[in-house]
């Protein structure tokens, strides 16, 4: 990939704070590649748990956090942020851009697959398990969450809910922008999710339109063009 010279000026005064992240979760002849490229001004809020790169050795950038944008949001005051309990594993190169929150449980495991791509303002909450696919390509201002966060209590019965629950994204889906995913989603290999939807079931057809709050099936037989 080729650089522009305001965006390679950028990755040097990332570099401290890139390998400081690198060398927290992997030994130092791994993290002087920078498998973790964290902005300048990303917000580090906490960083326990593990980073598991799960094909092979790591490379430079395979985790990346801040460096890509969108014409219509400033850098200046839309910065990432990282809240790290849990666990991350990477099976590709990951990419997060300008604005993005990622906050990993202590009891999280969120699972990345290859060429994953999340434009700004993006946020990502594992409480439990969220399991990413390929080629996955998520718009500004979606939300992915697999918890509720509080539990709530059925006054009939006296039975308290489940707050959390997994969540699957296939293959080569597209989350377009402004898209709420919550606990017990599951999203089929070629989905794409329209604008402003939100998802709170699972889906079983593969390469359809899914729209609306809360989302149904709206098209079948289309995907994204690459």
């Amino acid at each position: 990939m080729k650089f522009t010279f305001s965006q390679l000026f950028e990755r040097v005064l990332s570099i401290p704070k890139s390998l400081f992240v690198s060398l927290h979760y992997f030994p130092l002849k791994e993290a002087l590649k920078l498998p973790i490229m964290v902005r300048y001004n990303c917000q580090l809020i906490k960083l326990r748990g593990c980073i598991k790169i799960v094909n092979g050795g790591g490379k430079t950038g395979l985790l990346s956090l801040g460096f890509h944008t969108v014409g219509i949001f400033d850098k200046k005051y839309e910065r990432c942020s990282i809240q790290m309990e849990g666990c991350i594993k990477l099976y590709g190169k990951a990419s997060f851009g300008q604005g993005c929150r990622i906050c990993i449980g202590k009891d999280g495991c969120l699972s990345i697959g290859e060429n994953f791509f999340a434009t700004a303002n993006f946020t990502i909450i594992c409480m439990k398990r969220i399991l990413l696919g390929n080629d996955i390509l998520a718009s500004w201002d979606s939300i992915i969450m697999d918890t509720d966060f509080h539990k709530t209590v059925n006054l009939n019965t006296n039975s308290i809910s489940n707050n959390t629950e997994k969540i699957i994204i296939e293959d080569n889906v597209w989350i377009g922008m402004r898209c709420t995913v919550l606990k017990g989603s599951s999203i089929p290999k070629g989905c794409i999710i329209a604008a402003n939807s939100v998802l709170c079931k699972k889906f079983v057809q593969q390469n359809c339109l899914l729209a609306g709050n809360p989302a149904i099936l709206k098209r079948a037989n289309i995907t994204i063009k690459r």
